[in-house]
């Protein structure tokens, strides 16, 4: 009995053929992108799976796929890569539609994908569906409306920030408390803003930040496409945002982008920027109100030394027009003498001693009327000069209540700003590169003077700079690049770190590369 037999070039050949007969044209295939490399937009071709969990969770099918640099080039994909496009980017965890060759590679025999085209509208249309499900879901759960209740501190200076440690939008929102003037304590929580582990490090942070002593919580990031944005429309991270103990400000994306998180957030921002100057707006009001307070109770306080000042300008003025009233009842009294002696001075003799009992009698009673109402005076004077002190008195005691409370508050603000120096000073103090060097740590500078934090930066021929705590010394790469592991060998000489060379070339530095 003849057999056929085939060898395994023969058969993979065979394979290869069967397959371009079936699929002589590129399909479309859907799946969900899983292992595309971090810096795919940087790589010439990147390689990365597709999966199908037909809604199972774990996927049932894969297939690799690959994205060309030639194709990529030829059919314009990089915006799908480099973020470029405003609306869609390719990522980890994401729906898509493709157009691919079926490849068979007879050497391996290994299948493949190639991409030659991208369906952003598919990808949109899957997280448009998705973000309506998680909205009901939120209103059908009465959270779209819940962290808006909490109250919001009328000082908020107490702030939690969640967001990339060192990115633009964290510089642009301190940038906004710093030039306030305004004694804002930050608190930074640095996180994934893109990715799968957005989710999880945005909650564990408000969980965190919610057992903190903090007024509020702000969640902030840059801009990006939509896809990049989606991730702060997951059902679990806009949970987290709504039950938050503390109000929480969103101000994700750019001007045109709303985000679940934002709709469940205490208040929507803009930008980061924006986030901040709300802040600022919000203690500016406090210390304008504070400010008219303080005005205004220095305005009653000189009111009332005023009124006290006047007082005591009563018993003179009450004295002098006693004095005056004393002086015109006297000339009216001489007055009358004179008009009597000369109408009566025929009947002189005839009434004299009737004359002389009514002017003993007339001048009895204007003693009598003079000596009480000088009483009068005297005892209106002793009054004013008693109730006096005892106005003035009151008006300084109100006066050295209002000291006091203000000076505890002047005195805590400077407190809180010779502490939040300290802070600033050790952290300057434990970042200082020669501690690390002291601790056995080492530092790699390229020629032109910068850090090498990686083996792909560098490359064959390169001449590289090892600083130790005493000394420093020149290495020469023999291989490296990429994902090759770079060998290094000791060239030049060993400089001291106070100045002068010399030294012998340490025979464990190669190993230590």
């Amino acid at each position: 009995m003849n057999k056929t037999v085939l060898s395994v070039r023969q058969l993979n050949e065979s394979i290869q053929a069967a397959l371009q007969a079936t699929f002589p044209e590129p399909v479309w295939v859907k799946g969900e992108v899983q292992r595309l490399p971090h810096d795919a937009a940087r790589r010439k071709h990147v390689y990365f799976e597709l999966h199908d969990g037909q809604g199972q969770g774990a996927a049932k099918y894969q297939i690799p796929a690959a994205l060309l640099g030639w194709d990529r080039d030829r059919f314009g994909l990089g915006k799908y890569l480099d973020g470029s496009d405003p609306a869609f980017r390719l990522q980890d965890k994401l729906e898509v539609c493709l157009l691919c060759r079926v490849d068979f590679y007879p050497p391996f025999g290994k299948i493949s994908l190639k991409v030659v085209g991208i369906d952003p509208e598919f990808s949109l249309g899957q997280l448009e569906a998705q973000r309506r499900r998680t909205l009901a879901w939120l209103e059908e759960n009465g959270l779209l409306e819940l962290n808006k209740t909490r109250l919001v501190s009328e000082l908020p200076l107490r702030v939690g920030l969640i967001t990339s440690a060192g990115s633009a939008a964290e510089k642009d929102f301190r940038t906004s408390l710093t030039d306030s003037g305004y004694p804002f304590h930050v608190e930074l929580s640095d996180c994934r803003m893109q990715g799968e582990q957005v989710t999880v490090q945005v909650s564990a942070a408000l969980n965190h930040l919610s057992s903190r002593d903090l007024d509020i919580i702000v969640i902030t990031r840059g801009g990006g496409s939509r896809a990049d944005l989606s991730w702060f429309d997951q059902q679990d991270l806009c949970a987290a945002v709504a039950r938050c103990e503390l109000p929480v400000i969103a101000a994700i994306g750019h001007e045109i982008d709303t985000s679940l998180a934002d709709l469940c957030a205490h208040t929507r921002c803009k930008t980061p920027t924006a986030a901040g100057e709300w802040l600022v707006d919000r203690i500016e009001i406090q210390d304008q109100r504070l400010t008219s307070a303080t005005e205004a109770f220095h305005t009653a306080v000189l009111d009332k030394l005023d009124q006290a000042a006047e007082a005591l300008t009563v018993g003179e003025r009450l004295a002098r027009a006693t004095l005056n009233t004393l002086d015109a009842s006297d000339r009216n009294l001489r007055t009358l003498g004179t008009l009597l002696s000369a109408r009566t001075g025929r009947a002189v003799d005839r009434g004299q001693h009737r004359l002389q009992g009514a002017a003993w009698r007339l001048a009895s009673g204007v003693r009598q009327r003079t000596q009480a109402a000088r009483r009068q005076t005297d005892y209106l004077a002793r009054r004013l000069s008693h109730e006096t002190p005892r106005a003035t008195a009151a008006g300084g005691r109100r006066l050295d209540r209002a000291i006091a409370l203000l000076a505890p508050r002047a005195q805590n603000l400077a407190r809180e700003r010779t502490t939040h120096l300290d802070l600033l000073e050790e952290k300057v103090r434990l970042l200082d590169p020669k501690r690390l060097l002291e601790r056995g740590f080492t530092l790699t500078l390229d020629e032109a003077g910068k850090r090498v934090a990686r083996a792909a930066d560098t490359h064959s021929g390169q001449k590289l700079r090892t600083r130790f705590q005493d000394s420093e010394i020149t290495s020469i790469v023999s291989e490296g690049g990429g994902k090759a592991r770079p060998k290094l060998k000791t060239k030049t000489r060993t400089k001291p770190k106070g100045g002068g060379s010399g030294g012998e070339e340490d025979p464990g530095q190669q190993a230590l590369f």
